[in-house]
This record gives C-alpha cells, sequence and structure tokens, in this order.
C-alpha cells in the first residue's frame, strides 16, 4: 500500500521527465537517435504534380504525415498556402459499420467539406468509384481494393489547394489505377497542387514533372523526374548487387 503511494507520488515527476526527454536529445546520447527526416528542405509552386520516391523506411510517409500535421516536427517548420487533404493509409476515416452511402458523408466531413458539398458531388464520386451496386453495404464487406477506391474518390472531388497522396493507389486494380492517374492529372491542370508518393516509377515519370529522391531520412536529390528515377535504380539496385555479390553471375 505505501509503495503504491509512493509511486503515485512519483509518476508525474517521472511522466514529465520522459517528455522532456523525447522533445530534447543529449549530444551524450545523439548515436541512440534515430531520425525519421533530417535536414529536409524543399519548395513546390502553385499546380505542381510532385512525386517523393525512396526506399521504404526512407522517411517519404513520414514527410506526408509532417505536411498534413497529423505528426508534429521535433524541429523546423512548414509553410503551406492552401486547403490540404490526405490520402494516406486506405480507408482512413473509414468506420467499419457504417454503409459506404454514410461514410462518403463521415469522410468528406473529417477532410473539410460541408454536408451540401458531399450531396451535390455523390453521385460522381460514387460513379468514379465504380462500386456503385454496393454504395449501401456496410464498408466491413468491402475488400481492401474497394475502400481505397472508394476513400481516393472522395479525396478527389474534394478540390483542395494540395492533395497529399501515399502509396496507396497500388491497393487497386490497373483500370482504376490509370483512372486515378488521369485524375491527379486533372487536378493538376485546374491549378492545385499534388504531392506523390509512389514506388511505380512509371506513374512518377507519366504525372509528375519534378521528384525527389529520400535516403535514410535525407534529400539524395531533386529535380526531372527521369534523372532523379534513375539515382533511385542506382541505390536500390546497386544495394542488391552488393548483398548478392558472389552469390550468382
Amino acid at each position: 500500500f505505501l509503495g503504491q503511494i509512493f509511486h503515485s507520488i512519483k509518476s508525474p515527476f517521472r511522466n514529465f521527465s520522459n517528455i522532456k526527454k523525447l522533445k530534447t536529445f543529449s549530444e551524450s546520447n545523439e548515436d541512440d537517435v534515430i531520425w525519421a527526416l533530417k535536414e529536409i528542405s524543399f519548395q513546390l509552386k502553385s499546380g505542381e504534380v510532385f512525386g517523393i520516391i525512396g526506399a521504404n523506411g526512407s522517411g517519404k510517409s513520414t514527410l506526408l504525415k509532417l505536411l498534413s500535421r497529423i505528426t508534429s516536427p521535433s524541429s523546423g517548420s512548414a509553410e503551406i498556402n492552401g486547403r490540404v487533404a490526405s490520402l494516406l493509409e486506405v480507408g482512413t476515416g473509414f468506420h467499419p459499420e457504417l454503409t459506404g452511402r454514410e461514410n462518403v458523408f463521415l469522410n468528406g466531413t473529417i477532410l473539410g467539406m460541408t454536408k451540401n458539398e458531399v450531396k451535390s458531388k455523390f453521385d460522381r464520386i460514387v460513379e468514379f468509384s465504380g462500386i456503385g451496386k454496393f454504395i449501401d453495404t456496410p464498408i466491413k464487406r468491402y475488400s481492401s481494393g474497394m475502400s481505397v477506391r472508394l476513400a481516393f474518390s472522395v479525396a478527389a472531388f474534394l478540390e483542395p489547394e494540395i492533395l497529399l497522396i501515399d502509396e496507396v493507389l497500388a491497393v487497386g486494380d490497373l483500370k482504376f489505377q490509370k483512372q486515378c492517374l488521369d485524375q491527379v492529372d486533372n487536378i493538376s491542370k485546374s491549378g492545385r497542387t499534388v504531392i506523390l508518393v509512389s514506388h511505380n516509377m512509371n506513374a512518377i515519370s507519366s504525372i509528375c514533372g519534378r521528384s525527389m529522391l529520400l535516403n535514410k531520412g535525407r534529400i539524395h536529390s531533386i529535380g526531372q523526374s527521369s534523372e532523379i528515377i534513375n539515382n533511385y535504380n542506382k541505390i536500390v539496385l546497386g544495394n542488391m548487387d552488393k548483398q548478392n555479390e558472389g552469390v550468382f553471375n
């Protein structure tokens, strides 16, 4: 009983100390700190489609989470002019017990649309997603592909100034992937900005004018997409050659 009392008294101080350690790093234990991102700096123009590529664990998704304000940076800042919509994970904001119709309104509201906006665009959202027959079926009975199609359709008709897209389009079939890329192209032509994270180099080269290559949380290079894709191939294939050296010709 006494031990429990002392533990309760010390808990606030212990918690404060732990939180402080998360925010400040002393020079003595800098080797123990793994930076998800370090010294990242870039600028985008309005209406630009910008690609971000890199190996798994290079910090691409973390960067999008910072820009969409899901995660706060431990240092530095990002200046964003315009309304931001993000599609980072399959079915984010969807409730499995609600129908597709109800989730369109729910997700649209979470992303910043009014009820009247969702109503006016509802038919186009459903038509784009291609799941009109199942729109009144609970989301829990959808496949992952159907969920991401509906999620992307809501985000695509949000009309944000800036759209952040993580590697979610890979879940859809080829027809829907092409449909999504065409929609992204249309969004950019209407003067809006798109940041696309993808491992699909064909998508990056076809719709992204400029791209950025991340490597271990740092910027490796920024430039024309074709040049950056070459750098990406050199890094990935170069690492594969080193790992398999002497195993096969």
